[in-house]
This record gives structure tokens, C-alpha cells and sequence, in this order.
């Protein structure tokens, strides 16, 4: 996944005010189902088919049931990946 971005990338700092799983909890059903596409996306790049979310962020409102995709890229400067 060379030059590919990572979630540091995506989110190189954490707010000191975020809210977290522990302060606001989760939702059982809502962790199979991100689960389940998680697990598709896998399956994807194991296969071979279909086009994977990679490079892509997918957005998902559970209560409205809508999902979408937007681009994601690199930061060339990341401590993680180094920019992918």
C-alpha cells in the first residue's frame, strides 16, 4: 500500500475534548456491521476482486442509513508511514 495513507495520516492529532467509546459508548450493531465491511474489504484484497476503499474513506451514518466515499492521501510528513 505504498503511498497509501495511513489513519495517523488522517488524523495526526486527537483533540483533547474527542469523545471516545469509553465516555460515550458503542453500539453493538453498528460495530457487526462496520465489521462486516471491514471483513469485505479484506476479502477484496485477498481475492483480488472488486475495487477496494483503498486511498478512500467510507462515511457511514447509521441512522440515516447513507454512506459515502471520499479520497484520502498521504501527509508526506506523518510519523507513521512517511507519507505512505
Amino acid at each position: 500500500f505504498a503511498g497509501r495513507p495511513c489513519y495517523r495520516c488522517l488524523t495526526p492529532e486527537i483533540p483533547p475534548d474527542a469523545e471516545t467509546c469509553a465516555v460515550v459508548g458503542v453500539v453493538g450493531a453498528l460495530a457487526g456491521v462496520i465489521g462486516a465491511m471491514m471483513a469485505l474489504e479484506a476479502v477484496k484484497i485477498v481475492a483480488g476482486a472488486g475495487e477496494p476503499l483503498t486511498g478512500r474513506l467510507l462515511i457511514y451514518d447509521a441512522l440515516a442509513a447513507e454512506s459515502r466515499t471520499v479520497r484520502v492521501g498521504a501527509d508526506p510528513a506523518c510519523p507513521v508511514c512517511g507519507g505512505g
